[in-house]
């Protein structure tokens, strides 16, 4: 039997598109073969249910090769000599043999194996079926017994023909004689074509030829419920004459009316065997009247929402009331759905679905230019009403576009009032009615707000000796790195000259405070390029913070100003709480700045790894170095408190190079050992990676350990590339030649640019975890990953997902193509002792 080509293409183009085996074994459970899968090595790791009902085997015997059970003896080398040339070959093969079932008996299959393959033509697994032949022969007798029916039926077929010949005379005399005002055609009893008339084929559009032979299904318009042609069927089925006025489509696309009525037509019998159609071209008339119900309907939905834009300001509800007046408007109002699109923000109808492609659409336009559209769409192949319909969406968003530009105008008049215009940060007023809302929100939840009154040092030197142009210009440049130290629920206000107040929204506890204060007195004393100038300048915060500092607005401005003056006594350049017994807490954190300086001294760090896991087969492929601090007196710290404290104290070069060290010595003593050790990744901070002995300080422990390059990846973040490109381009092109892997952590969540990934070389991008978290139940955190994983995997670079705590996300992240995982849903951090229980597996493996 030669081999079924088109089944091992068919399976190879699978096996490039579907980029997941949870898919194809889906589908090899869904048909009657036997099926199996086996590794590039010819090691059968999965059956499919059909196989363990046909052997009567489990999973536990037929691992490996244990498949050698259910074979013929005689048959079976082979059945092994072929295997053997389709691995050394890798092309498929098919051959037929015999298996044993669970009644002990064996019976012919025929059997067909091929070829998983990627992209590269590069064999993955192999991909087998077994068809139970044996039934053929009863198939053979059955075949013969077929065929002598069917000379019987022959000789009764040929006298049909004739009956049917005569009949058909008859109604061609009848079809010329009305066939110049009417639409006639002849079916057989399934509803094909058999005669159309001339009539017949000018008002569809279709040719004689396109139509005979055809399901008269192909006119249908789609306007009809099934309810419609079911009681046409039983009418017409039972013998009687079925007259309606029906909705067809023609060839164009266009739709036309005729008034039907359906003849059936007995044979010599008295058996329904054929239908005679004749229709009349009712389309004028029909649209005359719509015509009028539509101009009824459109007029008032216009007006409705004319009121409602007139009434509403706001958006969304403006978006909801248009969809309220406008769906029921449409011809097919049950399966129609919306969505408005407006400056890249979307305003689905209720029950808007996502794929939706059948549409009309309508551009929003303000000013000229073309801001968003109105959609409307058919979750049915249902037709739209043109250019009725069309023209109604156009009439509406020109309309809403009016109504857009008329918001953006009150928007500014708005936006004037309450911002500052040098800085466009918000003005005092603003600024106090902030305040007012989150001292509310305070009674409702946990949390507390903070005020920093910040004053610039000696800015009136730089205003009054350069100009107040050039002081304006400063003060734009401090408003943006204020900015830019905040979050996006905080509040950055100016107060007036060169006082700046922000807002902290909803903080934990002082030290949060005091953590931001100190990144904004870092940001502000960075150099000022301003037309040519370099400037320098520092600034003094008084931070006050609620409610023990005040439960209102002006008492949290007044203290947070008090405290402002204590920082500029303290000799300008610092913050400074409001209570002594915030100061208590700023004097604890510097306590544990003081004993992080002696944690390495005293061997206090420590380092804890984390698996990487590759699916599928939950294979270990790599381990992420963390660190963690014991103390002796606090017990573990967070490393969300002491990493920072190591940035802003410059300890973090000492210590990454401890993290360094200890890692590499960690993987000499696991190779010593006879472990396999997977790659282990090794974060870098901002000041490591711009430390300008890293490179060197890097080959150096490389060497005095005995550590391959190889076994090494260097964990950066975003923020690191957007600063000084070039010197960037040139630290990760010396690391890559080394043998170093280079990975981006925390990907989406910092400076995203498609230009560095081009540019710089990168090998692995990590999912943030905030991405991660909630990716089940959040659309657009699912969107963001499922982006990440498509650009990986377009640019060739490998993706881990990190903070994997559920199966769920392991489904949804693998159907997206992402095959390797971290997090705790695989193992939690832990020390080197406990890991290499997981090395162990790993190499027997």
């Amino acid at each position: 039997m030669p081999i079924d080509k088109d089944f091992c293409d068919r399976i190879e183009i699978e096996s490039i598109s579907v980029e997941r085996d949870e898919g194809l074994k889906q589908l090899a459970n869904t048909i009657p073969q036997l099926a199996w899968m086996a590794d590039s090595e010819g090691f059968i790791h999965w059956y499919n249910d059909r196989w363990f009902e046909y052997t009567g085997t489990c999973p536990e015997e037929m691992k490996g090769w244990g498949w050698q059970r259910v074979h013929d003896a005689e048959a079976l080398p082979k059945v092994l000599e072929q295997w053997k040339h389709s691995l050394e070959t890798g092309e498929p093969f098919q051959m037929t043999f015999p298996l044993k079932g669970r009644d002990g008996k064996f019976r012919p299959f025929f059997t067909l194996v091929a070829p998983l393959k990627d992209p590269s033509g590069q064999v993955l697994q192999w991909f087998g079926t077994n068809t139970d032949v044996s039934v053929l022969q009863e198939k053979e007798h059955a075949l013969q017994k077929a065929v002598e029916e069917l000379k019987e039926a022959s000789s009764q077929l040929v006298q049909a023909k004739e009956n049917a010949e005569d009949n058909f005379a008859e109604l061609v005399a009848y079809n010329n004689a009305i066939g110049e005002l009417a639409l006639v055609s002849i079916t057989d009893r399934s509803g094909h074509i058999l005669q159309v008339n001339r009539k017949f084929c000018e008002v569809s559009g279709y040719l004689e030829e396109e139509l005979i032979g055809q399901d008269h299904r192909m006119l249908n318009s789609g306007i009809h419920p099934k309810t419609f042609f079911a009681e046409m069927w039983e009418t017409i089925l039972s013998g009687h004459i079925w007259h309606r006025e029906i909705c067809n489509r023609s060839k164009t696309g266009l739709v036309y009316w005729v008034d039907s009525t359906i003849v059936p037509l007995r044979d010599n019998s008295g058996q329904v065997s054929r239908f005679l159609g004749v229709r009349v071209d009712t389309t004028a008339r029909k649209q005359k009247e719509m015509g009028l119900r539509e101009q009824l309907k459109e007029s008032r939905c216009v007006y409705h929402i004319r009121q409602d834009m007139a009434e509403e300001s706001v958006l969304d509800e403006l978006c909801r009331k248009i969809f309220s007046r406008l769906l029921p408007t449409m011809q097919f109002p049950e399966v129609a759905a919306g969505l408005i699109e407006i400056d890249g923000r979307k305003f689905p109808s209720d029950n808007y679905r996502e794929n939706l492609a059948h549409q009309l659409q309508a551009g929003i336009s303000v000013s000229g230019k073309t801001i968003g559209e109105l959609k409307v769409f058919y979750s049915q192949k249902k037709p739209f009403l043109l250019p009725e319909e069309q023209n109604l969406l156009d009439t509406i968003t020109d309309d809403l576009g009016r109504w857009v530009e008329r918001s953006r105008a009150e928007q500014r008049i708005r936006h004037a009032a309450t911002h500052d215009a040098l800085t466009g940060l918000p003005n005092r007023l603003l600024l106090q009615d902030r305040i007012s809302q989150i001292i509310v929100q305070e009674g409702r939840r946990p949390g507390h707000a903070a005020v920093l009154f910040i004053d610039l040092d000696h800015f009136k030197i730089i205003n009054d000796s350069l100009g107040h142009n050039m002081g304006d210009l400063l003060l734009k440049e401090v408003a943006a790195r204020l900015s830019s130290c905040v979050r996006g629920e905080d509040t950055v206000a100016r107060q007036g000259g060169d006082e700046f107040i922000v807002v902290l929204h909803m903080i934990a506890n002082a030290q949060d405070a005091s953590i931001v204060a100190q990144k904004i007195l870092d940001a502000l004393v960075q150099p000022y390029s301003i037309n040519g100038e370099e400037l320098h300048i520092s600034g003094s915060i008084g931070i006050a913070v609620s409610p023990n500092d005040g439960d209102g607005v002006e008492a949290l401005l007044k203290n947070s100003d008090t405290a402002m003056y204590h920082a500029k006594e303290a000799g300008r350049n610092n913050y400074q709480f409001f209570a002594q017994e915030m100061n208590c807490l700023a004097k604890e954190r510097h306590s544990l700045s003081t004993d992080l300086r002696h944690a390495l001294e005293r061997e206090e760090l420590r380092l804890h790894f984390q698996s990487v896991i590759g699916m599928p087969g939950s294979k270990l492929e790599g381990m992420e170095a963390l660190l963690r601090w014991q103390h002796p007196k606090l017990g573990l710290v967070s490393p969300l408190k002491f990493i920072p404290l190591a940035e802003e104290t410059g300890l973090i070069v000492p210590i990454g190079e401890w993290v360094l060290k200890s890692a590499c010595a960690q993987i000499k003593a696991w190779q010593s050992q006879g472990y396999n050790v997977p790659r282990v990744a090794i974060n870098l901070s901002a000041r490591q990676f711009r430390h300008k002995g890293l490179v060197s300080s890097l080959t150096n422990i490389l060497n005095e350990s005995g550590v391959e390059a190889r076994c090494l990846a260097l964990e950066i973040t975003e923020s690191m590339l957007a600063q000084n490109v070039e010197e960037a381009i040139q630290i990760l092109m010396q690391l890559s030649a080394m043998g170093l892997e280079i990975a981006i952590d925390d990907f989406g969540t910092g400076y995203s640019s498609l230009n560095y990934l081009k540019r710089y070389p990168i090998n692995t991008l990590k999912i943030d975890r905030s991405f991660v978290q909630d990716i089940t139940t959040d659309s657009n955190d699912a969107a963001i990953s499922a982006a990440i994983i498509a650009l990986s995997r377009s640019l060739k670079i490998k993706v881990i997902a990190e903070g994997v705590e559920s199966k769920e996300q392991v489904a949804f992240l693998a159907r997206q193509g992402c095959r390797h995982y971290q997090g705790y849903y695989f193992g939690k951090p832990a020390p080197a002792r406990e890991i290499t229980g997981n090395l162990e597996r790993s190499t027997l493996r």
